[in-house]
């Protein structure tokens, strides 16, 4: 086992140099057991860079992986992405184990460079309410897309993959990805993306198994965690727990399940959700399940900010509505939730089956864009477009289409 240093290669760090050629050359030259490391306070400009299994990734505190701008400098890696298509990466792994990055360095991925920040998303709200977030230096968007790095660090297929004690930032799309991939530890990571970009979901596991996310921070425009099988709708996302980190979106802070997703086997504790969307998301379509999980230990609060960003102040919402899909014994336990709307349990004849509410306490407080979504519901991607529902001032908790749904042993909801 040996050190190999990128600047051996012909890495220059200078930060205007293209190093892509060099540090794949240094990849290439790992052997198993290797050390691919960064160090010597550089900035080590470069476009899509493939990774062999068996190595470590040591970037180096003083050390930076910075993203090109020019897209040019990306290539496909060869993965059809079913919401994507081509998968163009910053760093990616396709059938490789035993992978870990690490060392207290920076990723940066310059994602402002493929947005275009003049579109204008105001998803009915008033352009002077859009200006006035402006002026508060919040948030205006979803921004629209071009063409960008799609999955800016992805792994398909891979086992015992270690990502611990880096900061990443800015991502342009996803911002890393598993998909298919079993054993992975995420710990000590920093995500801050820039607040404006649609789809800059933190991390996200789909089709994958045995997941360990946990004292983390997640800064993003949309999902801090996500897990779904959007990359294979025939697979399962299983055997998670998320534990002990601090998450702020404008779409959901914690999302399970989607359209097509089987999610199951989850455990969620002793999470702080700065002011979101949504804080917690359960959905399902048809073919769709989610089973088995358990929440406990959440503080979280919504805010519902101007754009086109799915969730309108829900502290969380389960919803199978208007689909053949499934949601069952769903467990909320100790947590506290500052909402601008009711949080949401949605259905259609009682696919929503059992879902606990214990020790759950709930604060209704009105944000200056409410009175834009009052009596509104947001069901996305199950449904598309904002729904009237018959909210009361002051609710906090707003049921249908479901079937066992207590709050501290009392039940409800019926059909």
């Amino acid at each position: 086992m040996k050190t190999v240093n990128v600047r051996d290669f012909g890495a220059k760090g200078d930060g205007c140099t293209l190093d892509t050629v060099a540090i794949q050359s240094a990849i290439d030259a790992c052997e198993k057991g290797d050390t691919l490391e960064f160090s010597g306070k550089g900035i080590f400009l470069c476009g899509t860079l493939r990774l062999k299994g068996d190595i470590k990734v040591y970037i180096a505190p003083d050390s930076e992986i910075c993203g090109s701008r020019n897209l040019a400098h990306y290539h496909a890696n060869g993965f059809y992405h079913n919401e994507m298509v081509d998968t163009i990466s910053l760093i990616y792994a396709l059938d490789s184990d035993n992978i870990e990055i690490c060392g207290g360095g920076k990723i940066q991925m310059n994602g402002d460079a493929f947005v275009n920040f003049d579109a204008w998303c105001p998803n009915e709200v008033p352009r002077e309410e859009m200006i006035k977030e402006f002026e508060e230096q919040t948030v205006v968007g979803p921004e629209t897309k071009v063409t960008r790095p799609s999955q800016p660090i992805f792994f398909n297929n891979c086992k015992n993959i270690h990502i611990h004690d880096i900061r990443i930032f800015n991502a342009p799309c996803w911002t890393v990805t598993f998909s298919n991939c079993e054993d992975i530890l995420f710990e000590r990571v920093y995500v801050d993306n820039h607040n404006r970009i649609a789809n800059n979901d933190g991390v996200h596991f789909t089709a994958s198994r045995n997941i360990v996310v946990r004292n983390c921070t997640f800064l993003c425009g949309d999902d801090c965690f996500a897990a779904t099988c959007i990359t294979n709708t025939k697979g399962v996302c299983e055997n998670i727990e998320v534990s002990d980190c601090l998450m702020s979106s404008r779409s959901a802070a914690i999302r399970f399940g989607h359209l097509y997703s089987v999610v199951r086997n989850v455990v969620v504790k002793d999470i702080k959700i700065l002011p979101s969307n949504r804080g917690i998301s359960i959905f399902s379509g048809d073919d769709g399940i989610v089973e088995n999980v358990k929440i406990s230990n959440i503080e979280c609060k919504t805010h519902i900010h101007a754009g086109g960003w799915w969730g309108k102040g829900e502290g969380f919402i389960i919803c199978a509505a208007n689909a053949k899909g499934q949601i069952k014994n769903v467990t909320l336990e100790n947590c506290h939730f500052i909402e601008e709307n009711p949080s949401i349990i949605a259905g259609t004849d009682g696919n929503v089956d059992g879902v606990e509410l214990v020790n759950c306490t709930f604060e209704y407080k009105e944000g200056y864009t409410h009175p834009y979504f009052k009596n509104k519901m947001d069901l996305q991607p199950n449904i598309p477009s904002l729904q009237p529902a018959p909210f009361k001032e002051g609710d906090t908790l707003y049921t249908f289409g479901c079937n066992n749904v207590t709050v501290n042993g009392e039940k409800i909801n019926a059909l």
